[in-house]
């Protein structure tokens, strides 16, 4: 069952301070892929990184600037892992991260761990179907596939691994594998939000509001 208003009020509550003006990319995928790993990788995120299930409770949120866009700060968000399942019976840290996705004019980084070693529950056909599923949830978003741990062996011949989507980028957070081009492919889709954000003049409203709070603040 999708969340009602005042489920998603809730939930989006316990996201960290972000800013809907400031271009985001949001980090989604089954428990235990490696999302946090890459948060920490390519921005000043510090998601608390084990390797087992479930470990990010919560939002982390992390940033990235480029000196060319007058060192504006952009958004790293890293997410709970999401199962296949239907939306009437995922958890709250589950509705949380759909609830991101939907809610909050983001970038989509899909993280697949195709290693075989995430756990039953993130089988390798069961991240791509959530994958899948996502996509066509959200077939407008901008959207980078990544495959994590490269450093690992995989089974190329797996049916399963072969369906991995076309286009993704094999990254390491071991060796450094694929985070030159990832970095650049994150930085090419938060200028796609950026244009929109731009577009929809909520990066304008949202200056102006700090700039009258500042203005506004004053000594007490």
């Amino acid at each position: 069952m999708v969340l009602n208003l005042i489920e998603v009020q809730k939930a989006l509550r316990k996201i960290p301070i972000v800013q809907l003006g400031t271009p985001t990319v949001v980090l989604v995928g089954a428990p235990n892929v490696g999302k946090s790993s890459i948060v920490r990788a390519i921005s000043s995120g510090t998601p608390e990184v084990n390797n087992y299930p479930f470990t990010t409770r919560g939002m982390t949120l992390g940033h990235v600037t480029y000196d060319d866009w007058a060192s504006e700060k952009c958004q790293v968000m890293d997410t709970p892992g999401v199962l296949n399942r239907p939306d009437g019976e995922r958890n709250e840290m589950e509705a949380l991260t759909l609830a991101s996705m939907q809610h909050l004019p983001t970038a989509v980084m899909f993280v697949l761990d195709l290693t075989g070693n995430s756990g039953a529950l993130s089988s390798i056909e069961n991240q791509i179907q959530i994958r899948n599923d996502l996509r066509a949830r959200f077939p407008k978003r901008p959207w980078v596939d990544v495959i994590s741990k490269a450093d690992l062996p995989m089974d190329e011949n797996d049916p399963a691994v072969a369906r991995a989507p076309e286009g993704a980028i094999r990254v390491s957070t071991e060796d450094g594998t694929g985070l030159v081009e990832l970095e650049a492919r994150v930085r090419e889709i938060l200028g796609d939000v950026r244009e929109v954000l731009a577009v929809i003049g909520l990066r304008e409203k949202e200056e102006a509001m700090g700039a009258g709070g500042l203005e506004g603040g004053g000594a007490r």
